[in-house]
């Protein structure tokens, strides 16, 4: 489910007795400026940091994200040591990330690996924190709990996304799987005590400590307040040390101290914990900001695509073609790249124009990498059978076309090849039938911003006509924008492929697919990072942003009766019960407006993007599949977006001419890759209710409803016949 709400304990205390100041920075990479304008921020920061650590400064928090370090460190590289000595003290705290990743819009390989490397870094520099920090993320997937939970972290913290339900901290968060983390609520936000600093003495921060008392009491359920000092690109107060002590004699009754995000979440919790289980995409307390999936969607399309090739690709064919190195320096490249992409203003394109054509090129150089390393293992495959003519190689972990799963099959060059046939269409209203499906395009006005739709007063709707083409083609035609879709099927696929090309020369408007739902839906199943998630007509608001009835879908979505498949993460609506809609253009060109009628407040600068207005030719393939299962979704994304990959194979090697690389049976598969000599599959359980007999090469497992499971293999096992 989207998420809900379990059985609540007591009410909040209302008086702290404990105050934690946490100093500390959020730090964006790159956003309404470029990454070289903030780094130069970054090192003044970081300088100043330092210095004061080294004299004596209890403790600063850097935003839970080591790439803000190693950003210093490119410019300052002698000051490595000084931060591992600070680190190691705990006078600073580094990771457990890479960056702030957008949790929805990567995938959950780029989750896992953003907490393995950050971890990894942080240690490597003295010393992680073991403490899920996700400060600012535009909402929380469900399993981001399990995924905490399997590295050993079993304390989180969080903003943005919580629900009404929810009105104490800390609260008990649990994934679909039963996995929980202890969880604190940053009910009004990671600056809460923004205005610390301007405190002349302690009589000064006794009041202002005060006055958040009052707005954070109800939520305390221990008496244990957590205060921030530090907002977007700050840095650390000099007075702080010296105005806390003098605050002691103005609040005796309360234990106050700066310290750690560690420090203040080492107690046990209370009892009687309020849970919830499953994703966070509530706006009650918080924006939400929930648009940001459709800004610049062509950055979606292709950071799917790059992690597609890299995942599914690269990594497993690398690790499992006999006899090939680990190239784990290109590797290592591509996933740097992006990681850096996968930041929140990043890779959700609410960023100047700059920052959204550096993370294009980052993107492209991912891409390019893992189709260098891809075309070289299968080469290297290829060479190795002994059969000469076109080898086949499938990436999915179940037979495709007569290839076994992470196999290969060897056909004749000349095997004749049956092409995709064009469905024949008519139209009816504005609406192309094909038998029992149907689709139509949508424009509409958007006044909004590249954070959150907005529509026009009165009615809205730009007039579009719609005409054939010829079989399987038809254009729909408006003032300033033209596109053109071909319907086609096929062989052997249950699914229908949509190509949508469009021409836009129109700002300020949002273009949507609609597809007519077989039956009314109440409700939608959409892929997200390692599940799908079950979720209503729309989400959670409140008087800071209306309710969204648009949501992120990783690769697919189901609604009455019909999957829509598509590469990456796209925007989703169900619209009155009976039209799924698909966004493919939502042009806009300004980060953010000071008020919509969607959201009455500012979310951002008002920095000027004319880039984001998407004037241009764009391509949008689509998948559309008519099934009563939304677990159909799954192996119809992998048919859809996966395709089989092949290489001239010139025989005379060791290899049948049909084989496979490891074989997985009974779970979805997220990765395969090479780990300290051995082979490493991550596996997942589409299924909330069922669990799943499963199996790894030689490993055999029972998968719970839900669970991600990591299969170690001692070493290469080698290809065998299929």
């Amino acid at each position: 489910m989207a998420g809900e709400a379990l059985p609540t304990g007591p009410r909040g205390c209302g008086a702290p007795r404990e105050i934690t100041l946490l100093p500390h920075t959020h730090w964006d990479r790159e956003w309404y400026e470029p990454f070289e304008v903030f780094r130069e921020r970054l090192v003044a920061m970081m300088d100043g940091l330092l210095g004061l650590a080294e004299g004596g400064f209890p403790h600063f928090h850097l935003d839970g994200q080591t790439a803000m370090v190693d950003d210093y460190l490119e410019v300052r590289p002698e000051r490595e040591a000084a931060i591992r000595r600070l680190a190691a003290a705990g006078r600073i705290s580094l990771g457990p990330w890479v960056t702030q990743a957008d949790e929805f819009l990567v995938s959950g390989e780029t989750l896992w690996r953003n907490l393995e490397r950050g971890l990894a870094r942080a240690r490597e520099l003295g010393r992680a924190l073991e403490v899920g920090y996700l400060p600012d993320q535009f909402g929380h997937v469900g399993q981001m709990p399990q995924i905490l939970r399997r590295f050993g972290i079993d304390r989180a913290v969080v903003w943005r996304g919580v629900p009404r339900a929810i009105d104490r901290t800390p609260f008990r968060w649990e994934a679909p799987d039963g996995s929980a983390v202890v969880t604190e609520y940053l009910a009004f936000g990671y600056s809460v005590g923004w205005r610390v600093p301007e405190a002349r003495d302690g009589r000064e921060l006794a009041d202002l400590l005060r006055g958040t008392a009052a707005g954070l009491g109800p939520f305390l359920l221990d008496g244990r307040m957590l205060v921030p000092v530090g907002w977007d690109h700050s840095g650390p107060d000099p007075t702080l040390p010296a105005k806390v002590e003098e605050a002691r004699r103005w609040l005796p009754a309360v234990e106050l101290r700066v310290g750690s995000l560690a420090d203040h979440l080492s107690a046990d919790p209370p009892p009687g914990l309020p849970t919830w289980r499953g994703e966070l995409r509530s706006s009650a307390r918080a924006h939400l900001l929930p648009n940001v999936c459709s800004a610049r969607t062509h950055q979606k399309r292709e950071r799917g695509e790059a992690e597609a090739l890299l995942e599914r690709y690269a990594e497993p064919l690398a690790a499992l073609v006999p006899g090939l190195p680990w190239p784990a320096d290109e590797l290592d490249r591509a996933w740097t790249l992006l990681l850096w992409n996968a930041a929140h203003d990043s890779v959700c394109g609410c960023s100047h124009d700059e920052v959204a054509r550096a993370v294009d090129a980052r993107t492209r150089e991912a891409r390019a990498i893992a189709e260098r390393v891809a075309d070289r293992a299968l080469a290297a495959l290829a060479a190795q059978v002994a059969r000469p003519g076109v080898l086949r190689f499938n990436p999915s972990p179940f037979e495709r076309e007569g290839v076994p799963g992470l196999g290969w099959r060897v056909e004749d060059p000349g095997w004749p090849r049956a092409r995709a046939e064009a469905i024949p269409l008519s139209l009816d209203a504005g609406w192309a039938w094909a038998g029992d499906v149907a689709f139509r395009l949508r424009d509409e006005r958007d006044e909004g911003d590249l954070y959150t739709f907005c529509p026009a007063e009165g009615d809205g709707d730009l007039p579009l006509e719609a005409e054939l083409l010829g079989p399987g083609l038809v254009r729909f035609r408006g003032e300033g924008i033209e596109a053109r879709l071909a319907l086609r099927r096929a062989p052997g696929e249950a699914f229908l492929r949509l190509d949508v090309e469009v021409a836009n020369e129109r700002p300020d408007h949002r273009l949507r697919l609609h597809l007519r739902l077989p039956r009314a839906a109440t409700g939608s199943v959409a892929g997200a990072p390692f599940e799908l998630v079950e979720r209503p007509l729309a989400s959670e608001g409140s008087e800071l942003e209306a309710p969204s009835p648009t949501w992120p879908a990783r690769g697919g979505v189901w609604a009455g009766g019909l999957v829509a498949l598509a590469h990456g993460v796209f925007e989703y609506e169900v619209v009155d019960g009976g039209e799924l809609a698909l966004t493919l253009l939502r042009c806009v060109g300004t980060i953010s407006r000071e008020r919509l009628a969607t959201r009455p407040f500012p979310a951002g600068p008002g920095v000027p993007t004319p880039d984001a207005q998407m004037l241009g030719t764009w391509r949008f393939p689509f998948g559309v599949l008519p099934t009563d299962r939304p677990e159909d979704l799954i192996q119809a994304w992998e048919r859809f977006a996966l395709p089989l990959r092949e290489a001239r194979a010139p025989g005379g090697g060791p290899l049948p001419a049909r084989g496979s690389l490891l074989e997985i049976e009974g779970a979805a598969l997220s990765s395969v890759r090479r780990v300290d000599g051995g082979i490493e599959a991550r596996i997942w359980n589409p299924s909330r209710r069922r669990s799943a007999r499963a199996r790894v090469g030689g490993h055999r497992l029972l998968l719970g409803p839900a669970r991600i499971e990591t299969v170690r293999l001692e070493a290469p096992g080698g290809a065998h016949p299929g």
